[in-house]
């Protein structure tokens, strides 16, 4: 089936960015007008946070099957600037179905400091019956370190059959100390599921712990054990989704570069999962349509006690909350400010945000009696997280920024210039790890089409292994060298799923009382150092 966008041939400009030497890299220019020319590419205030930054832990499902094929992929040309950090690279962009435009939107490519340990394979489309579906990327370990080999050996990806539903009901046992962060339990396979339960563990500045979680395919389901990752402040870059309408043509050679931001301090206030889904969304889906299909707020685990209905009454996780309410802990102001603005939205004293840049500066326009949509985006400033144009606070109402003042909204990322020719090394390392899910798009519908398993029949099947070619160029960026950007080591190494607790039932967390107040100011609270792990209850 032929998208209404017409489709790019991208053999050619990707053959330009594996020689590196023919894409034009124009001089850096000031972010564009916000309101963009007819027909053209149009900027998005909300959609899906890039599944490279973040996914959610929550139980995975078989994906939507979309009645249109996607256009071929966007070129994508990194900004002139990146965080500072060579483990830092550019993860490449993809084609997200959009229920509501009941077409394709673009979600952009983004800087990305890798989780140590990790390289990342992207997910990629499927024609099946009926029409096409998304298969979901994931953080995949490294193969194991040959000294003085270059790694390029095939690569394993594990599918196992659909795990039982989770038990996970929370803690069964107090904190030791107040420092403590919970890591939920989860099945995993050791020639049948076992429960792995949940325990304590140390909290560790700087390091965020993601839980154990599944991935669907179309040839069965991939484990991703737990692993640590940065905070979102010190993740990355994210950018904006954008929309091409169907009558904006795409040209031969079309490259596209990304100028507007997502950072940090917005997504606190407007982001949420999708039960099933296995990802983030950021911006407006406050009623009760979005609500109704499962979106809940990313800080739903700390809405307990208000009056309006905007998460299921059952135990709530997630790896985010998890790690920041236990960061503020000593600010207890911060749960309190960023809950109620939930709330707020959810019934109307506090502005939702708009859903288009256009919309956005519009909005800021009628509040700040600011002339015109290019002065909007001239005249943006930020003080300790307060975003004013022309002196007025308007941090209510913005959810986009120009990459131009990332660096005050997330003062832990330090951006740093980088040269035409470095920019075309990034693209040609977006490519190759296109190209790495090209191949496991191929082997997986290979699998599929042979009929080596079969996932719906009863009892499941045993684990199927594909292989993949993964360029060494890929694992390398993946490798962190400085020393003091290591993780601390694992907290359940050497746990055993099969321990004799596994068995005991778990009960649910306390909920605390309904958060108010506005967005919290400065960075983070000092924290005591951390303590070591502590073994599965």
């Amino acid at each position: 089936m032929i998208a209404r966008m017409p489709r790019l041939l991208a053999t050619a400009p990707l053959a330009a960015l594996v020689i590196g030497l023919c894409i034009p890299v124009a001089p850096a220019q000031p972010p564009p007008p916000a309101a963009a020319a007819p027909d053209g590419p149009e900027v998005l205030a909300r959609g899906p946070v890039h599944e490279g930054f973040a996914t959610s832990i929550n139980q995975p499902t078989q994906g939507d099957v979309v009645p249109k094929a996607p256009p071929e992929p966007i070129e994508e040309l990194p900004p002139d600037q990146k965080p500072d950090g060579d483990h830092v690279q550019w993860l490449p962009g993809y084609w997200h179905w959009d229920p509501d435009r009941t077409d394709f939107i673009w979600i952009s490519g983004f800087w990305r400091a890798a989780p140590p340990g990790r390289m990342w394979v992207a997910g990629s489309w499927h024609d099946v019956p009926g029409g096409h579906q998304w298969v979901h990327g994931f953080w995949q370990p490294l193969p194991a370190e040959q000294p003085g080999v270059q790694q390029a050996a095939a690569h394993e990806i594990e599918y196992l059959s659909a795990p039982p539903p989770s038990i996970e009901a929370g803690p069964t046992v107090p904190a030791a100390v107040a420092t403590s962060v919970y890591v939920p339990g989860s099945w995993v396979w050791r020639g049948r599921y076992v429960w792995r339960p949940g325990f304590w563990m140390g909290y560790r500045a700087g390091w965020m712990w993601i839980p154990a979680h599944y991935r669907w395919s179309p040839v069965g389901y991939i484990f991703v054990d737990g692993y640590w990752d940065l905070p979102l402040g010190t993740r990355g870059v994210l950018f904006t989704p954008v929309y091409y309408p169907p009558t904006y043509v795409v040209q031969a050679g079309y490259v596209y570069t990304p100028t507007y931001v997502v950072a940090e301090p917005v997504l606190m206030g407007a982001m949420f999962t999708r039960s099933g889904y296995g990802a983030y969304y950021f911006g407006d889906y406050y009623e009760a349509r979005y609500t109704n299909v499962g979106y809940q707020p990313w800080c739903a685990a700390g809405l307990g006690g208000t009056t309006v209905v905007i998460a299921p009454a059952r135990y709530q996780y997630d790896p985010l909350w998890s790690y920041y309410s236990v960061t503020y802990r000593d600010t207890p102001a911060w749960q309190v400010n960023v809950t109620a603005v939930f709330v707020g939205r959810y019934n109307g004293t506090v502005p939702r945000p708009a859903q288009t840049l256009v919309q956005q500066n519009t909005v800021i326009q009628q509040v700040t009696n600011v002339t015109n949509v290019t002065n909007v985006t001239n005249n943006i400033t930020v003080v300790n997280n307060n975003i004013t144009v022309n002196n007025v606070n308007v941090s209510q109402h913005m959810m986009l920024a120009p990459l131009s003042v990332v660096t005050k909204l997330q003062p832990q990322t330090q951006m740093r210039p980088i040269s035409a020719e470095v920019r075309r090394q990034e693209a040609v390392h977006a490519v190759a790890i296109r190209q790495v899910a090209v191949e496991r798009q191929r082997a997986e519908a290979a699998a599929v089409r042979a009929r080596a398993l079969s996932p719906a029949a009863p009892g499941g099947h045993a684990p199927v292994s594909l292989k993949l070619n993964v360029p060494p160029a890929v694992v390398a960026r993946a490798q962190v060298k400085e020393e003091h950007k290591l993780p601390p080591p694992a907290p359940h190494a050497g746990v055993e799923p099969n321990h004799p607790s596994a068995v005991a039932e778990p009960k649910a967390q306390p909920k605390g009382p309904m958060p108010k107040g506005p967005l919290p100011k400065g960075p983070p609270p000092k924290q005591p150092p951390p303590g070591p792990p502590h073994p599965p209850s």
